[in-house]
This record gives structure tokens, C-alpha cells and sequence, in this order.
């Protein structure tokens, strides 16, 4: 009777808002699905930065090893203006802002480091500190794979110390022995 009509007469309206229900859904998700992949762009992006920044941190141990050190210390924000197409800052009411981002893009950063459910507002600042900061731990990761005796950041700063064998073996004295450790070529 009466009854399944008012049943039905529920049923199309509902139906048709669960429709429209999973279409946002679906839109949701492609536009997520678009986020992630330029989340995936900044990160393969980033790991070339980074790998010129090791190539840079790399010569400066060199430097050092060649001044018959033992250890260097290297910032990484002074080690990032060695780095070509690194994004670049400038100074506005005191604040450290990303300027240019060189071959990447804010957006892109955005989502690999704040996540991709919430959309970039392009034009919103981004602290240069921020940048490195979010680089930072993946640096250190790539540096520590090169062997030193010691690798780690200072608290506090963009400063990392490296410590590697002196000649000799294990605390032995940095003037050398009676004979200099023979030279590593720079391809090593």
C-alpha cells in the first residue's frame, strides 16, 4: 500500500545525494592522487639537491684532510648555496623566505613534507629554515653512508661535524708517523 510509496518516493533523492556523495569521493581521491604525485616529484627532486650537497660536503673534508685535519664542520645552509637551482631566500621583515625554488616547485614540497589531504595556497610563505630543516635529516643520512668515525648535526645549528682515522690507526697522532699515509686519489 501507501507505505512503499513514501519508501520510494525517500529512495530517489537519497540515492541520488549518495551519487553525488561518491563523486566527491572519487574527485577527493584523483586530486589526492595528483598531490602525491608532485609529493613524488619534490622527493626525486630533492635527492638530486642533495646529492650536490654531499658532493659539496665531500670537497670541504678534502680541504680539511689536505690541511692535515682530521675533522670538519660544515654548515648545511652554506653548503645549500654550492648547490645549483637550490631554492633561494630573501629577507622579508626579518623572516627567511624561500624566493625561488629553483627546479622545483612550493607545491611540491608542500605535499611531500606537510601532506597532500589539504591543498597548497600558492603564494603562501614558507620558511627558508623550514625548507632545511625538512632536508636536514636525509643529509645527514646521505653523509653517514661515507664512512666517517663520527657524523652529526650540532643542535641547535645547520652545523655538521665529520671526524675521520688519522693516520696511524686508532689515536695516533695527526703530525703522522715517520713515513706520510700514502694519498688518496679524489675518485675515491
Amino acid at each position: 500500500g501507501g507505505g512503499a510509496r513514501t519508501v520510494r518516493a525517500r529512495r530517489a533523492p537519497m540515492a541520488t545525494f549518495a551519487q553525488t556523495l561518491t563523486g566527491i569521493v572519487r574527485d577527493a581521491r584523483k586530486k589526492e592522487g595528483e598531490r602525491k604525485h608532485q609529493a613524488q616529484k619534490w622527493l626525486a627532486h630533492e635527492s638530486k639537491l642533495l646529492d650536490e650537497g654531499v658532493d659539496a660536503f665531500k670537497r670541504r673534508c678534502m680541504r680539511a684532510a689536505e690541511e692535515e685535519r682530521c675533522e670538519a664542520s660544515v654548515s648545511f645552509e652554506v653548503l645549500t648555496r654550492d648547490i645549483s637551482r637550490f631554492p633561494t631566500r630573501v629577507v622579508t621583515d626579518s623572516t627567511h623566505l624561500v624566493d625561488d625554488w629553483g627546479d622545483g616547485a612550493a607545491a611540491w614540497w608542500y605535499y611531500a613534507h606537510r601532506g597532500t589531504m589539504t591543498a597548497w595556497t600558492p603564494g603562501t610563505p614558507v620558511m627558508f629554515a623550514e625548507l632545511l630543516e625538512s632536508m636536514m635529516p636525509k643529509f645527514l643520512e646521505k653523509v653517514n653512508e661515507l664512512g666517517f668515525n663520527k657524523c652529526l648535526r650540532i643542535a641547535g645549528t645547520w652545523k655538521v661535524v665529520a671526524s675521520w682515522q688519522p693516520p696511524g690507526g686508532k689515536g695516533g697522532d695527526a703530525g703522522g708517523g715517520a713515513e706520510p699515509a700514502p694519498k688518496r686519489s679524489r675518485n675515491d
